[in-house]
């Protein structure tokens, strides 16, 4: 083979060499730029089917969320208001001579957090009963006292901090005082209501509902961040759980509900309450529900709590 032969074998093979490697840098490049589009394409749908989702959890919240704030069947003249909160039906009694009591109408108030907790525990125990046919007395979480006293806690509080603002009635505040309209005005109710604040706020303690025995994140739940959670702020025990790095679980709801009632008769005056679940001094069946008084073995109710059924 002659020089120039060689020569040209030698560019033939260069040539082919260029054009291969050239050909790989093409497929490379355009395996690349259709990967980079499958993977905008992917990207894309999911993106799409995330924000679908969204949009479903979003609707079933709206639609759970006005049902469950809707007024009972009883009081479907009242409009539909989310932030108003849950409504339900409390019955009016007329006290007779003799210490008895008349039943006449009702009227609707707002449900409390712990209003609410009373009613979803009934709801699972009247579950319970449909599905095991068994008719078992109802155990309120909370008696009538405590969630009283809970809403006394929150109208004080409210009121309280509103001392600085515009259009805060003086003769109301003197009025709501302890000692009626005779209180000496604007400063000597504020000055009561912050003694009665005080006063709650020591009963109330420092002790801790929940403490960390272990677990990372987890921080512990103090008697008054649970009261004040509850009763201020309307959160329920899950929330409660949650703010505080817990998990959702059933033991530790029951814990702080048990912490949250004695808590509760702290506050009122009681310092000692009874182990184990309270007894119904009496059920009372009407077309409304079940209206029930509970209170501890030791002591009587005075008041009764309406716990409509669902749908009414």
């Amino acid at each position: 083979m002659s020089f120039m032969d060689q020569i040209d074998a030698l560019g033939a093979e260069i040539i082919a060499a260029v054009e291969a490697e050239a050909l790989a840098d093409l497929a490379d490049l355009a395996m690349r730029r259709s990967r980079a589009a499958a993977d905008r394409i992917i990207d894309d749908a999911l993106a799409r089917l995330a924000a679908e989702y969204r949009l479903h959890d979003e609707d079933a919240r709206v639609r759970d969320m006005i049902a469950f704030y809707t007024p009972p069947e009883d009081l479907a003249a009242i409009p539909v208001a989310p932030g108003r909160g849950p409504m339900h039906r409390v019955p009016n009694y007329l006290l007779l001579p003799g210490g008895t009591r008349a039943r006449q109408g009702a009227h609707w108030r707002r449900a409390d957090q712990l209003s609410i907790m009373c009613r979803q525990e009934w709801e699972r125990h009247r579950t319970k009963c449909q599905r095991t046919c068994k008719e078992v007395p109802f155990s309120s979480p909370f008696t009538p006292g405590q969630i009283q006293m809970g809403l006394h806690y929150q109208a004080l509080v409210e009121r309280h901090e509103a001392a600085g603002m515009k259009c805060a009635s003086v003769e109301v505040r003197a009025a709501a005082s302890p000692g009626g309209g005779n209180g000496g005005g604007f400063i000597e109710a504020l000055l009561s209501e912050a003694r009665e604040l005080d006063m709650i706020r020591r009963r109330i303690g420092d002790g801790v509902a929940l403490p960390v025995r272990r677990g990372a994140g987890r921080r512990p739940i103090t008697d008054r961040a649970l009261v004040d959670a509850v009763c201020l702020a309307g959160k329920d025990l899950t929330a409660v759980l949650r703010e505080h790095g817990w998990a959702n679980d059933a033991r530790a709801r029951a814990a702080l509900r048990r912490a949250l009632a004695a808590a509760l008769d702290r506050m009122s005056g009681y310092q000692d309450r009874p182990e184990g679940p309270q007894r119904p001094r009496s059920d009372i069946v009407s077309r409304v529900g079940v209206v029930a008084e509970y209170a501890p073995a030791d002591r009587p109710g005075r008041s009764l709590l309406a716990i409509p059924k669902k749908g009414d």
